[in-house]
């Protein structure tokens, strides 16, 4: 297991899927650096959220779907050496419409401990007011814990997600659209929290949207056609990108 904090949490050799008869991604290769926002950026289709799905294996409950290749995690093959479950717990997941639980807006931040072992009702309430605080979501609903997460804003039900993925403490948290079904204030909310979350963990955000890609990551790479034809510095990608479909898409010219 990697102890070095400069070493990579992911490293990617040689991805290639297929659902069916039919190629989604072809060749990936790249290292995801701990502690950094690395975004994927590429118009609908490119493959970005079957590329995040496999990095914590929701890829597995599709039919059809097969691999080649290698997802290293902290040097571990994930298809060999990790429990999904497991997994999970380490690499956690939001997606573009906000996925609630059918409870309590405290039991939805609570239900990850449960399912770990906490059950002392001290600790639960301290999980579950520090994800919120740090969604920034405890002020909005800690008179209304107990209530369901049905009457929030899509906005505030997204940020719930992120704190109920949070409270189980994982390395990693990847974002696939997660603005995809939000206004313009709720959007900043969550690029905002994005960065103020990336001296903590390991993120990865998946987007259609350019500017949200530069905004948010320190690191991007351009999906396009299932391949990954530019990986870097997120400046130096947008700035002087070394080939030209990575520079028309970023402009604006392609996708």
């Amino acid at each position: 297991m990697l102890t070095d904090e400069k070493q990579p949490v992911l490293r990617i050799r040689n991805l290639n899927i297929w659902y069916d008869d039919k190629q989604l991604l072809r060749d990936l290769s790249f290292e995801v650096q701990q502690k950094q926002v690395t975004a994927f950026i590429g118009p609908a289709n490119s493959g970005k959220s079957t590329l995040v799905r496999c990095i914590n294996r929701l890829n597995d409950f599709t039919p059809n779907f097969r691999s080649t290749g290698e997802i290293l995690f902290k040097g571990i093959h994930l298809h060999e050496a990790t429990d999904p479950t497991s997994l999970r717990k380490q690499i956690g997941m939001v997606f573009r419409k906000p996925t609630l639980f059918r409870c309590s807006i405290y039991e939805n931040v609570a239900y990850g401990a449960r399912i770990s072992g906490v059950n002392q009702s001290e600790h639960l309430d301290t999980i579950v007011e520090t994800n919120l605080q740090k969604t920034g979501l405890w002020a909005e609903v800690e008179n209304i814990l107990e209530e369901t997460p049905e009457q929030l804003a899509t906005g505030q039900q997204q940020r719930l997600c992120i704190a109920r993925a949070l409270a189980v403490e994982p390395e990693v948290l990847i974002f696939d659209e997660p603005c995809g079904e939000l206004d313009p204030i709720e959007t900043v909310k969550i690029e905002t929290l994005v960065r103020d979350l990336a001296g903590d963990y390991t993120l990865i955000f998946a987007t259609n949207k350019r500017r949200q890609a530069a905004r948010v990551s320190d690191v991007a790479g351009f999906l396009y056609s299932g391949e990954l034809v530019e990986f870097g510095a997120t400046e130096r990608l947008f700035t002087n990108p070394q080939d030209d479909r990575t520079e028309q898409y970023v402009t604006g010219r392609l996708g």
